[in-house]
C-alpha cells in the first residue's frame, strides 16, 4: 500500500482525537527533507518507511505526538539530526520517544552485547512511557513485511529476533492481532517453504471445512435468536505460525489439529456467555476435555472467554470462543483499550498495569546489572515475555501467574522478597514438597519458612525461571560472605530414604571435622525423607565444602541452609 501523509491523518481522525493536522505536517516535511538523499533496500525513497510507522501508530489510535515521533523516529538514528534539534522544533515530550527507539550507536565486542544494551535501553524508555514501545512495535511491523529486499543472512537475523522478542511483548500487552502480524510475516522469511506448505495446506482444509462451518454458524445464530440473545458471530483461522508451533509441538498433521478453525460469539455481558455457552452444548457435543474458562481466570495478556472444542455439522470440529463485546475488545487491542485520553490529548494509562504486565522485564533489567553477560540477559527477558504460563495460587485463592517451568521458589518471591528469603520448604496441594518442585497449573502452595534468612544453593540460579528471583538469591549469595564468621548452620537435606543414609551424611560431616550440634529426621511423601543437621562453622568455604559433600550423595534431592549465631535456638 502506498501510504501518504492524507491517509495518516484520515485514520487518525477517524479515531476520534483531536490531532494536530499542522504538527504532523511539520514532522513529516522536516523528516522528508532530512532523509531526502537516502533509499531503502528497495529503492524506494526512505521516507516511505516513516510513513508507513506513522500510519501503523494511527491506527492503533495512538495521539499526535507518537505520530509525529514515528515520522521522526529514524532521524537522529540515521542522519545528523539530533535529540536537542528534535526538541527545539518540535517538543520534549516528541523528542523523548524518538530517543527511546533510537539504537545505540557505540561500537560493542558481539551482536548479543549491542542487542541487550539495546533493549535495555528500550525496556527503561518503555517504563517511563508506554508509547515508545508501542511506537516499536509500529516500526518493526512495517520492517519486518518488507524484508524480501535484505540480504538472507540479516532477513533471518531480524524474523527470529521478532518471533523471540517483539511478538511476546504484542501478546504481553494483549495485543494478539498485532502479536499474530508480527509473527506470520516473520515466519514467512524464516522458515519459508514450511510457510508455503502451511499456507496452502490451510487453504485445502478450509474449502472442505468452510459449508459445514457456515451452516453450524447458521444454526447457532438461530438458536441464539430464539432465546433473544443479539450476537455477532464470526468463523476464523488459526494464524499460519500458531499452526506451525502447534504441529510441531504435538507432532501431528494438520487434519489432527483440533483447533483449527473457530468460531466466535460475541454476545452483551459475561451472564450471557455462559447461557450461550448452556444453548451450545444442547447443539453440539463437546470434546472432553477442551473446556477452558478465561472469564473466571483470565491470561495474564488480558484474554478473557469461553472455550471449548466443538463437534459441529457434519463432524468438522471447531472451537467455539464465547465472550462479551468488551472482552473482545480488549482481546483484540489490548492494552490499546486501556488507553484514555486527557487534557491537550496526552495519552494517560494506570501505571499499576504497565508495571504488572512488565515487572518480569524490570527483575531483568535489574539482572543485567548484576551479571555481565548479555546472553544470560537476552534469556532472562525471552523468559519473562515468554507466552506460555503457570497459573497457581496462594492458601488463600489469590492468583499468581509464572513463567511456565517455575518453581516454588520462584512463586515465593514472586509474592514477597521476604517470603522468598525466609523459605524452608512448601506444601503443594496439601503434601510437603521440595522448594526445587516445578509447578502446575492449579496448584495450591503454601510455603514454610525459617525464622532465619536462608542461604539459597547457588545452583539455584540455574533452576529458578524468574529474573526477580535470580536477583535476590544473587543478593542473598552476595550477603553469605560477610555473615559466615564462627555461625551456626542449620542444614535441611530432602532425600530418597536409605538404610545407613543419615549415618554416611553425619559420618561425612565429622570427617571435616564439624561440630554436631544437633540432629533430627522426618518422613515425608513419595519415599523422601527430611534430615535437619545444625553444625557450628567458621568460613564460608567450609560450608561451601560442607554441602558439595552432601550433595555429591546419590539419594540427595536438595540442600537448604540458614544462618543463626545463637546456638540456644537448635539446642
Amino acid at each position: 500500500m502506498n501510504i501518504k501523509l492524507k491517509d495518516i491523518l484520515i485514520v487518525a481522525k477517524r479515531k476520534g482525537h483531536n490531532i494536530d493536522k499542522n504538527l504532523i505536517e511539520k514532522a513529516y516535511i522536516y523528516a522528508k527533507e532530512k532523509h531526502k538523499n537516502q533509499k531503502r533496500k528497495s529503492g524506494e525513497e526512505y521516507i516511505v518507511h516513516p510513513l508507513n510507522v506513522a500510519f501503523i501508530v494511527a491506527q492503533m489510535g495512538l495521539d499526535t505526538e507518537t505520530i509525529c515521533a514515528a515520522l521522526l523516529h529514524d532521524v537522529v538514528e540515521d542522519t545528523e539530526a539530533t535529540y536537542d534539534d528534535i526538541e527545539k522544533n518540535f517538543s520534549e515530550e516528541i523528542a523523548k520517544l524518538v530517543e527511546g527507539v533510537t539504537k545505540i550507536t557505540q561500537m560493542f565486542q558481539s551482536n548479543e552485547e549491542k542487542q541487550a544494551e539495546n533493549f535495555k535501553k528500550l525496556f527503561i524508555a518503555m517504563e517511563k512511557d508506554i508509547r515508545v514501545i508501542l511506537l516499536k512495535l509500529a516500526d518493526r511491523l512495517h520492517n519486518v513485511r518488507t524484508l524480501e529486499h535484505l540480504a538472507r543472512e540479516k532477513q533471518i537475523r531480524i524474523a527470529k529476533e521478532t518471533i523471540d522478542i517483539y511478538a511476546p511483548i504484542a501478546n504481553k500487552l494483549g495485543m494478539y492481532d498485532f502479536k499474530s502480524k508480527l509473527e506470520d510475516n516473520a515466519f514467512k522469511f524464516l522458515y519459508p517453504e514450511e510457510y508455503e506448505k502451511i499456507l496452502n495446506d490451510v487453504k485445502k482444509q478450509e474449502k472442505k471445512a468452510m459449508p459445514s462451518l457456515e451452516q453450524t454458524k447458521i444454526n447457532i445464530e438461530k438458536k441464539l435468536r430464539k432465546y433473544k440473545i443479539p450476537a455477532i458471530i464470526n468463523i476464523e483461522t488459526k494464524h499460519l505460525y500458531n499452526i506451525y508451533t502447534k504441529l510441531k509441538h504435538k507432532n501431528i498433521t494438520l487434519p489432527e489439529m483440533k483447533d483449527l478453525f473457530a468460531i466466535k460469539i460475541i454476545v452483551k455481558d459475561k451472564k450471557e456467555c455462559y447461557i450461550t455457552l448452556g444453548i451450545i452444548n444442547e447443539m453440539y457435543s463437546f470434546m472432553p476435555g477442551t473446556f477452558k474458562d478465561y472469564i473466571a481466570v483470565p491470561r495474564n495478556n488480558m484474554y478473557e472467554a469461553l472455550q471449548s472444542g466443538i463437534i459441529g455439522e457434519k463432524g468438522v470440529i471447531f472451537e467455539a470462543q464465547i465472550c462479551s463485546y468488551e472482552m473482545n475488545r480488549i482481546s483484540k487491542y489490548g492494552i490499546l483499550a486501556y488507553l484514555t485520553y486527557i487534557k491537550n490529548d496526552k495519552i494517560d494509562l494506570e501505571n499499576d498495569l504497565i508495571r504488572e504486565k512488565f515487572i518480569g522485564v524490570k527483575n531483568s533489567l535489574e539482572l543485567k546489572e548484576k551479571i555481565n553477560d548479555p546472553k544470560i540477559f537476552l534469556n532472562a527477558i525471552k523468559q519473562e515475555l515468554f507466552e506460555e504460563e503457570v497459573y497457581v495460587f496462594t492458601p488463600k485463592g489469590k492468583l499468581i501467574i509464572l513463567p511456565n517451568g517455575s518453581t516454588v521458589i520462584d512463586f515465593a518471591y514472586k509474592v514477597s522478597k521476604d517470603l522468598g528469603n525466609h523459605i524452608l520448604s512448601s506444601i503443594i496441594n496439601g503434601k510437603e514438597m521440595p522448594v526445587i518442585t516445578k509447578l502446575k497449573n492449579g496448584d495450591i502452595i503454601k510455603i514454610i519458612t525459617t525464622t532465619n534468612e536462608i542461604i539459597p544453593n547457588s545452583n539455584w540460579l540455574e533452576i529458578v525461571k524468574t529474573a526477580k528471583a535470580k536477583n535476590e538469591i544473587l543478593i542473598q549469595l552476595e550477603k553469605v560472605k560477610e555473615k559466615i564468621i564462627k555461625s551456626i548452620i542449620k542444614l535441611d537435606i530432602i532425600a530418597k530414604d536409605k538404610e545407613g543414609l543419615v549415618l554416611q551424611i553425619t559420618e561425612n560431616i565429622k570427617n571435616m571435622k564439624i561440630n554436631i550440634l544437633s540432629l533430627n529426621t522426618s518422613f515425608l511423601e513419595k519415599e523422601l525423607v527430611k534430615i535437619e543437621i545444625v553444625i557450628e562453622i567458621n568460613t564460608i568455604e567450609i560450608l561451601e565444602q560442607i554441602i558439595k559433600t552432601i550433595s555429591s550423595v546419590e539419594e540427595i534431592k536438595e540442600v537448604i541452609y540458614s544462618v543463626n549465631k545463637k546456638v540456644e535456638n537448635y539446642i
